[in-house]
């Protein structure tokens, strides 16, 4: 995927959301649970970071996993 393509999906897909996420906003913009989300993040599947104690994760990251996930 290009740039160009990446960019034009960021300005298309999850727009209601800020570009900085956090757990709730992930379950929301997934339709997944708690522990799913955390899990993904865990594992590696959706890079976020510690800041403070919250979990953060920034929305290009979730929109690269929902275009690469597999079924």
């Amino acid at each position: 995927m290009t740039k160009g393509e990446i960019k034009e999906l960021y300005q298309v897909m999850f727009t209601e959301y800020p570009d900085i996420v956090g757990v709730k906003d992930l379950q929301k913009m997934l339709g997944i649970g708690k522990n799913l989300a955390y899990s993904l993040v865990s594992d590696g599947y959706i890079h976020g970071i510690i800041v403070g104690n919250k979990l953060r994760i920034p929305k290009i990251n979730v929109i690269h996993y929902a275009l690469e996930a597999k079924a």
